[in-house]
């Protein structure tokens, strides 16, 4: 049940999406036991409900980075937002440094 609401709100988004003159795409994270606050560029991300999120960005380069303490960010990975399509980017911390994978 849980994820067929998911996709109906994917489905959704997607539609909103493709209307004329929209330049954005969307980043599906999911973020395995990572507690520091992550970024996209320069802008803070709110703490993820359940670890995952889709959220809406503008087309082209972003950077996902995290905040080591005192303000300083470090980047995770750089990925391209593609106008409507779906990039999901997994963040997991198996060890002490969280890793970034990007699937287009």
């Amino acid at each position: 049940m849980r994820s067929l609401a998911g996709a109906a709100c994917l489905i959704a988004l997607l539609t909103v999406g493709c209307g004329p003159g929209s330049d954005v795409g969307y980043v599906e994270l999911k973020v395995f036991p990572v507690s520091t606050p992550l970024y996209f560029n320069t802008e803070k991300l709110d703490p993820l409900k359940d670890g995952r999120a889709v959220l809406r960005q503008k087309a082209g380069k972003t950077k996902l980075q995290v905040d080591r303490g005192g303000g300083q960010l470090v980047s995770l990975c750089e990925f391209d937002v593609r106008k409507n399509r779906i990039v999901t980017v997994t963040v997991s911390a198996l060890q002490r440094v969280p890793r970034c994978d990007v699937q287009k």
